[in-house]
C-alpha cells in the first residue's frame, strides 16, 4: 500500500499542468508565453513582427517570467537546485544567449552579477554581449580581499547581490568563517 502511495505520489509531483501563460509588457506591446506539458515547457516573446522563440520543449516544470521594466523581459528555468537558465529580451538587442544562475540584475544597464563561465568566481556581465568586454568586473572565489566561503559545494550559492540606484552592487555573501558579510563594489555596469 506504501508503494502505491508513493507512487501516486510521485506521478501527481512530476506532471506538469498544461496551462499557458501570458504576461504583456508595461506599455502591452509585446508579451512573454509560456507554456508546460508532461513533454516539457517552452517560452516565447509575441511581437508584433511575430513570434520569437525563446525555448522549446525543456525538461521542466519551473519556469518564471517577469518584465523587468517596459523594454527588459526575464524568462527562466530551473535545472536542478540551485541551478537557474535565464533568457532575456529586449526589443532592440533580441533574445539573449542563455544565462547561468543570475545572482544580481540591473535592469536598467542591462547587465547581470552572476558565477564565471569557468566556475571559478563571480563576475558583471552584460546581458548582451555582442563583442567587447566579457566582464566589466570579476571576483575569484579564492581572492583574499573577500575571503569567500568556499567550503559550499556550490560558492555561488552563498553569494547574493543587490544593485544600487546609482548602478553601484553591494555584495552579500558568507565569509570563510561563516559570517555574513557585505562589501560595496566600486566598479558598476556601463550606462
Amino acid at each position: 500500500m506504501r508503494a502505491i502511495f508513493i507512487f501516486v505520489l510521485y506521478a501527481i509531483s512530476a506532471s506538469c499542468f498544461a496551462e499557458k501563460v501570458i504576461l504583456s509588457s508595461p506599455d502591452k506591446t509585446e508579451s512573454i508565453s509560456y507554456i508546460c506539458t508532461d513533454d516539457g515547457c517552452s517560452a516565447w516573446i509575441d511581437t508584433e513582427i511575430g513570434k520569437i522563440s525563446l525555448f522549446n520543449g525543456i525538461p521542466t516544470c519551473t519556469v518564471r517570467a517577469k518584465w523587468h521594466s517596459t523594454r527588459l523581459a526575464e524568462v527562466s528555468f530551473s535545472c536542478g537546485s540551485p541551478c537557474n537558465i535565464s533568457f532575456f529580451y529586449q526589443k532592440g538587442n533580441g533574445v539573449s544567449k542563455p544565462t547561468h544562475d543570475v545572482l544580481a540584475l540591473d535592469a536598467q544597464r542591462y547587465c547581470v552579477l552572476k558565477p564565471t563561465d569557468d566556475g571559478k568566481g563571480i563576475a558583471l556581465a552584460p546581458i548582451f554581449y555582442k563583442g567587447g568586454a566579457e566582464y566589466y568586473w570579476r571576483a575569484r572565489y579564492s581572492d583574499p580581499k573577500f575571503g569567500f566561503y568556499t567550503q559550499s559545494a556550490v560558492i555561488f550559492s552563498t553569494i547574493k547581490g543587490n544593485f544600487q540606484t546609482v548602478g553601484r552592487l553591494k555584495l552579500s555573501y558568507l565569509n570563510k568563517d561563516g559570517n555574513n558579510t557585505a562589501k560595496l563594489i566600486d566598479q558598476k555596469c556601463p550606462d
